[in-house]
C-alpha cells in the first residue's frame, strides 16, 4: 500500500531558529532569574528558586526543579528541600533531567504537565527551573504548552521566547517535535 509522505509539522531547525530569531541567530541568555512566560507559569533559575521573598510576591504555590539531584558535575541542583517547599505551603515536584541531548526528556512529559496543570487549577502559580532556566524546564513548559493548551511546537516555542531567553538542547527540541506530532496528528 503507498502511503504518501508528507513533512512533519516541526523541525528541529525550525525551533532552534524561533529561539535565536530575536538576538540575531545567536543564542542569548536570560537577563534575569525568573520570567513568567505564561499565566501562571515562570521560568527561572537556581538562584529563583530560593528568593523567598520572589516565590511570596508571585504567588508560587508550587515548585518543579528539572535539575533535581545532586550530582553537580551533572549540572543536577538541590537549592531547596520538598520539606522547606512545604514548610512554606508550597508543592514540590523534583524531576531528574540531564541537560544531554542523548537525555530522554519525554519520559517526564506526562508527570510534568499533570504537575502545571494542577498548579493553574489551584489558582496558584508554579516556578519550573532548573540551573539556568533555558534548557529542561523550557522543555518541560513547552510540552505542557503543546500537550494542554493544543499549541503548535512552534507557537508554544515563540510564546515562551518573547518572555525569556530559552534554548532547549537539540534532543529536547526533537522530542518536543514528536510531542508535536502526536499531539497535533493530522489524518
Amino acid at each position: 500500500m503507498f502511503t504518501p509522505s508528507r513533512e512533519p509539522l516541526c523541525t528541529l531547525e525550525e525551533l532552534r531558529g524561533i529561539c535565536m530569531f530575536p538576538s540575531g541567530g545567536f543564542q542569548a541568555y536570560p537577563t534575569q532569574d525568573c520570567d513568567e512566560v505564561y499565566p501562571g507559569i515562570f521560568i527561572g533559575n537556581d538562584i529563583s528558586a530560593t528568593n523567598l521573598e520572589f516565590l511570596d510576591r508571585s504567588n508560587i504555590g508550587y515548585v518543579l526543579n528539572a535539575a533535581h539531584g545532586l550530582d553537580s558535575r551533572m549540572n543536577m541542583i538541590e537549592p531547596m528541600t520538598e520539606r522547606q517547599y512545604s514548610l512554606r505551603g508550597i508543592r514540590f515536584l523534583g524531576i531528574p533531567a540531564i541537560d544531554s541531548m542523548s537525555y530522554p526528556i519525554d519520559r517526564h512529559f506526562d508527570e510534568a504537565i499533570h504537575f502545571i496543570r494542577e498548579a493553574l487549577q489551584s489558582g496558584k502559580n508554579i516556578l519550573v527551573h532548573c540551573k539556568q532556566g533555558i534548557s529542561r524546564s523550557a522543555a518541560l513548559v513547552l510540552a505542557y504548552l503543546i500537550a494542554e493548551q493544543r499549541m503548535s511546537a512552534q507557537e508554544a516555542t515563540r510564546t515562551v521566547r518573547q518572555r525569556r531567553e530559552i534554548m532547549p538542547n537539540d534532543g529536547f527540541l526533537m522530542q518536543l517535535c514528536n510531542l508535536n506530532e502526536m499531539v497535533n496528528k493530522r489524518y
